[in-house]
């Protein structure tokens, strides 16, 4: 019996071997955070496509019917673009309701007939043109302003756009694995 218990003893004590974790220099622990800025690339873009596409006034106080404020943070560019924007709408949705134009992934247009004559063609592409500078510009300053990159701005536009587009819109959207032309 006393062998027994000096062999556990024994291999007690071995077995407790004291580790130290003490090191000659401090730790340095690099914690990159990346702080989800989506709300406000989501609160910019709500502003900007409520002044393109108009909305009724959010109430801040119901009691004193006072309206939210949105202070005007845009370049002067910015701000011809969102006018532009404005001004070319009524043509621009003429050309989605007729199916000539989609929005793809990235959220700007492109040319989805087929068969138009040139002429109209060549129409429906110049305004796609002026209208995806327009959209960069505004996308680039989003970005810049929230300090994100502007395919995530562009994302937010997508969705916004999405979710404001009548049926029949055609979009870019990933179904199945991938991304197809669909109508909403």
């Amino acid at each position: 019996m006393k062998k027994v218990f000096f062999i556990l003893s024994t291999v007690a004590l071995i077995s407790c071997a004291k580790v130290n974790l003490q090191t000659s220099q401090p730790l340095k622990v690099d914690i990159n955070m990346r702080v989800d800025v989506y709300q406000h690339v989501a609160k910019d873009v709500e502003s900007i496509q409520d002044q393109i596409y108009g909305s009724t006034p959010k109430q801040i106080n119901a009691i004193l019917l006072m309206n939210e404020a949105y202070a005007q943070e845009y370049s002067a560019d910015v701000t011809a673009a969102i006018e532009r924007r404005k001004t070319r709408l009524g043509t621009i949705d003429k050309y989605f309701a007729k199916g000539y134009i989609g929005e793809n992934k990235d959220a700007y247009l492109q040319y989805v007939a087929k068969g138009l004559l040139t002429d109209l063609k060549n129409t429906v592409e110049s305004i796609i043109a002026e209208e995806n500078a327009d959209r960069s510009a505004i996308y680039k300053a989003i970005a810049q302003k929230n300090g994100v990159d502007v395919s995530e701005t562009a994302k937010v536009f997508f969705d916004d756009d999405y979710k404001r587009a009548p049926s029949g819109y055609w979009f870019e959207v990933y179904e199945g694995g991938q991304y197809i032309w669909k109508q909403k």
